[in-house]
């Protein structure tokens, strides 16, 4: 299956790239990135052709749509709106990092666009690939009554380890080109809130490409969230704590932020009359770095168990999810619906907290 990706930058060199290059039925016909070092190095780390190297995404999917099988979008989210908007009406089939858009809107219009394409179009939302998260929807099907669910995600500075553990190409793009980037995404933020405000969109803005994940792998275990029933901003909007109602009724507190700590903390705690299910996600930019599940049960005795896979990456095991719906052998996880109304209820905290 030929792939191409659309934006090499850190998700990309760490995870998209190499797993499209390990997996053998994949092929890495095709890479796009505005930073021509980039294209260069990376083109000829993994035996990329010249001629199938990009600078513009609009002239990759014009150029490469009858030869290629999908797409990876990988780019900053204030791009994947228009991008991932070209290769749907290109009849490619797209796989898109989180979160599907910055605004609302642009996330309605892309659900439009995939609801009248033919292809696939799924989000990258690879905790939910996590051998240790699917181990949990099944012990949940065998749970009656849920007391209540902590979702916890507290980020640390990831820049200060990912220099020693990667050998990462960084971009040499022009201050113009920056900061009209930056600037587009600053006013997308604004638009999501409804403000003109610049610490609450740079808040907004956190908050979006950060808790999408908790938000999502939620969804993905309890269904909709149908209030928001208390929302507390703190540090100008970079910690949070919610109180969220699930369709069935489930209640569940959400703490999210950013840290200048060492350590990376994230989980999902879900506690019932008689066991205790707790979900543990290490460092989101080491390969092989599995989520973890511990159970404790017991009403006359405490037994203690802990399901931790190894060998097994959560980014390849998405791909390969994306390349079997492309085949037609499988099912949409995550699809563009589910990370359009992640961004609304995302959104929602904010204008909320401010009323």
């Amino acid at each position: 299956m030929k792939l191409g990706i659309i934006g090499c930058g850190t998700i990309a060199q760490i995870m998209h790239i190499p797993n499209v290059v390990e997996i053998p039925d994949a092929t890495l016909a095709a890479m796009c990135d505005p930073a021509e070092n980039v294209i260069k190095s990376l083109g000829n780390r993994y035996n990329v052709p010249p001629e199938q190297r990009y600078t513009d995404p609009s002239q990759l999917i014009e150029e490469r749509a009858d030869d290629l099988d999908g797409v990876i979008v990988t780019t900053p989210m204030q791009t994947h709106a228009d991008i991932v908007e070209m290769a749907l009406a290109a009849e490619l089939d797209t796989l898109v990092e989180k979160p599907l858009a910055v605004t609302p809107a642009d996330a309605y219009r892309l659900v439009e666009a995939a609801e009248q394409s033919d292809v696939t179009a799924m989000v990258a939302y690879n905790r939910r690939f996590e051998l240790a998260y699917e181990r949990l929807v099944d012990e949940l099907t065998d749970i009656d009554h849920v007391d209540s669910v902590t979702a916890y995600a507290v980020d640390a500075d990831f820049s200060k380890s990912l220099p020693d553990i990667y050998d990462l190409v960084e971009p040499e793009l022009g201050a113009d080109f920056i900061e009209r980037s930056n600037e587009r995404r600053r006013e997308q933020s604004k638009q999501a809130v409804n403000t003109t405000d610049d610490e609450l969109a740079a808040a907004y803005d956190f908050q979006l490409e950060h808790v999408c994940h908790d938000i999502n792998a939620l969804r993905g275990l309890f269904g909709d969230i149908v209030s928001i029933d208390h929302v507390d901003f703190v540090r100008d909007g970079y910690f949070g704590t919610a109180h969220l109602t699930f369709e069935g009724g489930e209640r569940c507190v959400l703490q999210t932020g950013d840290s200048e700590r060492h350590w990376h903390e994230q989980f999902l705690r879900i506690d019932t009359p008689e066991q205790m299910l707790q979900l543990e996600f290490d460092h989101p930019f080491v390969k092989y770095n599995s989520a973890t599940l511990s159970i404790r049960k017991g009403r006359t005795e405490t037994i203690d168990s802990r399901f931790s896979p190894t060998r097994e990456e959560s980014f390849k095991r998405e791909l390969e999810q994306f390349m079997a719906c492309v085949r037609g052998e499988g099912e949409i996880q995550t699809p563009f619906t589910d990370a359009r109304d992640d961004i609304e209820l995302i959104a929602s905290l904010f204008t909320k907290s401010q009323e």
